[in-house]
């Protein structure tokens, strides 16, 4: 589950960077801080897990390459977000909001690595001494989907992130 997990962050840090934050996907330790730049640190705070379909069978998919039918497996996935926005304490708490209003822009304007953001709701903001910059955290509960392919032996060729559900 690491490397789905990975994917996931992965996904939430490529969107918010085209959302124009800085993102990074991982604790980036005192140097990216001490760059003085607003950060956004993306975590998973919690995934749960669902079967789709029947024992997650989703049926065939025909593979035009290989000429062959595949089987598809998957699970309806929602991931809760925790993003620490951070600031720098030159910008006061004031560029601490403006960087927790940039985030949530990114949330209302579409849909992270494709999930459905269905809730997310945001912290008070206040100094953090450890990092010596101001700190806000944003919270989005997002929903999707992860697929599988199997090959012809049957085994699974790993999973793959779609976008929200319906319904």
């Amino acid at each position: 589950m690491t490397a789905t997990l990975t994917a996931l962050r992965e996904a939430m840090t490529e969107y918010l960077t085209g959302q124009g934050l800085r993102a990074l996907s991982a604790w980036p330790g005192a140097a990216a801080l001490e760059e003085g730049a607003p950060l956004a640190v993306v975590q998973i705070a919690r995934v749960e897990a669902r079967p789709l379909g029947f024992q997650n069978y989703l049926g065939q998919v025909y593979d035009e390459v290989r000429g062959t039918w595949r089987e598809r497996y998957g699970q309806e996935i929602t991931v809760t977000f925790a993003l620490d926005l951070y600031s720098p304490r030159t910008a006061g708490e004031e560029g601490c909001r403006l960087l927790l209003d940039q985030g949530a822009a990114a949330f209302q304007a579409g849909r992270p690595g494709g999930l459905a953001v269905e809730t997310w709701s945001m912290e008070e903001p206040g100094f953090d001494p450890a990092s010596g910059m101001f700190r806000g955290r944003l919270t989005a509960v997002c929903r999707g989907a992860l697929e599988a392919l199997s090959d012809e032996t049957g085994a699974f060729l790993g999973f793959v992130l779609k976008g929200g559900l319906q319904g």
